[in-house]
């Protein structure tokens, strides 16, 4: 339904459709690469899609409902934001405007670029908001303006069992053997196609991964993550696994100018949870690390800004030294599949295979 853009560059006023907007559900509005709000005639916010969470570190059930001016964002308050809000809102429907503003939180100030949509069939207007640049908390701004953290909209949290990382981010503690516990239980009840279930949980976790990355190139970098080398991405993408305990990954760019990636994963959590299995294949259904697969799909699509696909082609559970992956475009998944069931269990021979099949006979 919609063309994502970068998280550093404004959508031109042709790019976005009302109209889609206002049909989007909450996975779509997720999917976007920029913030949306949406707000009704009375500030009240309806709408709060995944990127502008993250990167405004509150949690959705914490705003939603709230005034966005006044309970969520004092910084907005004043002709300069709201006052465009409101006139947006008086005119008519699809009305446009477009405005450089600087949110003021806690934590930092970041620089953004506001576009205003009015809706084209209820009274409420849609904010896109596109970071440009991440700054340092403005000692001249008055405490009480600034926009609303976690804590402020949810006190108590901590009392009530619930963990914050150091972006606000709610995580929880959970054993390796949960997963392996997941995975024979779905091995048992659909051991044909639970492999299909555990790679779209992956994707959709990737996808979230993603805005987490792009706040943190943001925070370090002032970059969006299209905008960083895709060293400085493997590093960042390396960083986050390691430091939620997965494993070690490591990115392989060496055929990149045949359009792979292969990823190497060292001390996987999932692997090494999983039951040893043998397999004649090492593909779809031989391996243990679909979930994690699934992930680097959505991390690294996101950073492409085009769908490419992952399959796991060597896996510890299944006795290789480590997990191994290899990461092509979609439109080249059929041949990638058939190279793995041929027996393809490493770079190399899937490199050998990729090239043999793309040669005319």
């Amino acid at each position: 339904m919609f063309e994502a853009v970068p998280a550093s560059v404004s959508p031109p006023k042709s790019s976005m459709d009302v109209r889609a907007l206002d049909r989007a559900s909450t996975e779509e509005l997720d999917a976007l690469s920029f913030g949306v709000i949406a707000v009704d005639a009375d500030g009240v916010i309806l709408q709060y899609n995944l990127y502008e969470s993250r990167l405004a570190r509150l949690d959705r059930q914490a705003v939603l409902g709230r005034r966005f001016f006044q309970d969520v964002a004092p910084c907005t308050r004043g002709p300069a934001f709201e006052g465009r809000v409101k006139a947006c809102l008086d005119g008519p429907p699809g009305g446009f405007d477009r405005f450089d503003f600087v949110y003021d939180f806690k934590f930092g100030a970041q620089e953004v670029t506001v576009e205003l949509l009015r809706s084209a069939e209820r009274p409420i207007v849609f904010l896109l908001v596109n970071r440009r640049r991440v700054l340092p908390p403005r000692p001249s701004i008055d405490p009480r303006t600034l926009a609303r953290a976690q804590s402020d909209l949810a006190p108590g949290e901590a009392e009530a069992g619930v963990l914050r990382d150091e972006l606000e981010r709610r995580f929880v503690r959970v054993p390796a053997p949960l997963f392996a516990a997941l995975r024979a239980t779905l091995e048992r009840l659909a051991p044909e196609t639970w492999h299909v279930f555990a790679e779209e949980w992956g994707l959709s976790w990737g996808r979230h991964a993603a805005v987490d990355l792009e706040s943190t190139a943001l925070e370090r970098r002032g970059k969006s993550l299209r905008e960083l080398t895709m060293r400085e991405v493997s590093d960042l993408v390396a960083e986050t696994v390691s430091t939620q305990g997965w494993g070690q990954l490591t990115l392989d760019f060496a055929a990149m100018n045949e359009g792979l990636l292969f990823v190497e994963f060292a001390r996987s959590a999932l692997a090494e949870a999983a039951p040893p299995k043998k397999s004649s294949s090492h593909g779809a259904s031989g391996g243990a690390c679909h979930l994690v697969g699934g992930w680097l799909s959505g991390v690294l699509s996101h950073v492409a800004g085009k769908r490419l696909v992952t399959r796991e082609i060597s896996c510890v559970s299944a006795g290789a030294p480590r997990c191994t992956f290899a990461v092509t475009g979609v439109e080249r998944r059929e041949g990638l599949d058939v190279a793995i069931e041929s027996g393809a269990a490493d770079p190399a021979s899937v490199r050998a295979l990729l090239r043999r099949r793309a040669v005319p006979s």
